[in-house]
């Protein structure tokens, strides 16, 4: 049974994370041995210990970390993985020089991935290019923001689409939402919007507020679910304070599984800013709740413009305009959402993302 190693430095609990636990979940099922090195006190740590996860804590406190280094050394040498799969800043530095200790002083294979999910300005080509054996974006969209470094070597940039766990999805939808989520919904009619992603700025809740506050001049009972958590709570509560729209906004913190509340849901949204590929748009689609989401990044590669969603243009009159086509036209956006399932399955199963990624490290293996 071969031994893979996931580490993971962030305190949050987001899409990455998620994706992370997807995918050890994953090669569990089939035989593998996955382990998760993160902070104690971390929120992936939190969930991990619910899932019997093995965990092993490391401080993670900065990218030189010597003390998390000596201790991933410890672990390589003892249980010798095939591969190495690194994710945030600290971490990824931390496991790669660990890696590198271990290939150098052992003579031994394991193969040095980064998952790369963001890229803020220009690229060092450094790290791409000797730091990691390869780095694997959500998005060909990423990639090629990668690649405007043309110091980066190409071949070490490579496409791995997120796998979500359609069958964990289809299971969830018939757990209840949490009492507090309930009892809020009763009694108010909708439309229900539901907005499932970090409280950050980029994931688009300040700009969706001032369309929010538009939009229930037309549509007075419209409601907006707003689930998730982070740094931005407080601004967002100022603003709904603000624009007097208390009562029609809803603060819903982490809804994990979201899949009850979505299957509420008559608009499924994501108005980001920047998203490298975004999950929340693919889980909606499976779920054929109709969707609308920003066009950037990558989510175009997640939906079809007019078929299974509409994609929208990052400003607030295009959002307004869009979201007072979609309720005025119920109809043609649940054929939209009828038409998402069979697209996100296709392109987007953990099945298909652990192939690959399976297929990769024993090709590697086999060439080296």
């Amino acid at each position: 049974m071969p031994a893979i190693f996931f580490l993971e430095s962030s305190n949050n609990l987001g899409g990455q994370e998620y994706q992370i636990l997807t995918q050890i979940s994953e090669l569990h099922k089939r035989s593998w041995q996955p382990y998760l090195f993160c902070r104690k006190n971390s929120k992936i740590s939190q969930f991990a210990a619910h899932s019997e996860i093995r965990t092993i804590h490391l401080p993670l406190r900065n990218a030189l970390d010597i003390k998390s280094i000596f201790s991933i050394l410890r672990h390589l040498i003892k249980i010798n993985p095939v591969a190495i799969v690194l994710h945030s800043g600290h971490d990824a530095n931390i496991g790669a020089i660990s890696a590198k200790i271990y290939r150098l002083l052992f003579k031994k294979k394991v193969l040095i991935i980064r998952s790369r999910t963001y890229q803020p300005g220009m690229p060092n080509s450094f790290s791409y290019n000797n730091l990691f054996d390869v780095t694997f974006t959500p998005s060909e969209y990423l990639r090629e923001k990668l690649l405007k470094n043309k110091l980066i070597v190409p071949s070490r940039i490579r496409v791995l689409y997120p796998g979500l766990d359609f069958q964990r999805i289809h299971d969830s939808a018939a757990d209840n939402l949490p009492e507090y989520v309930q009892a809020w919904i009763n009694g108010k009619e909708g439309p229900f919007i539901v907005h499932g992603a970090m409280l950050r700025g980029e994931k688009g809740h300040l700009q969706f507020l001032k369309v929010f506050s538009h939009l229930l001049k037309k549509w007075p009972r419209l409601q907006y679910i707003i689930a998730g958590d982070g740094p931005e709570r407080q601004r967002l509560e100022h603003e709904v304070s603000q624009l007097k729209i208390d009562q029609n906004v809803f603060f819903a913190g982490v809804v994990n599984p979201i899949v009850p509340l979505l299957k509420i849901a008559d608009l499924a949204i994501l108005p980001s800013h920047h998203e490298p590929l975004g999950m929340f748009q693919i889980e909606s689609q499976y779920l054929q709740v109709p969707t609308l989401a920003s066009r950037v990044g990558g989510i175009p590669e997640t939906m079809e413009h007019h078929k299974t969603g509409l994609l929208v243009e990052d400003r607030v009159i295009n959002w307004i305009d869009a979201m007072d086509w979609a309720l005025a036209n119920p109809l043609k956006m649940r054929n939209y959402g009828n038409n998402g399932k069979e697209f996100v399955m296709e392109k987007f199963s953990i099945k298909t993302n652990i192939d690959f990624l399976i297929h990769f490290i024993e090709n590697y293996n086999h060439s080296n």
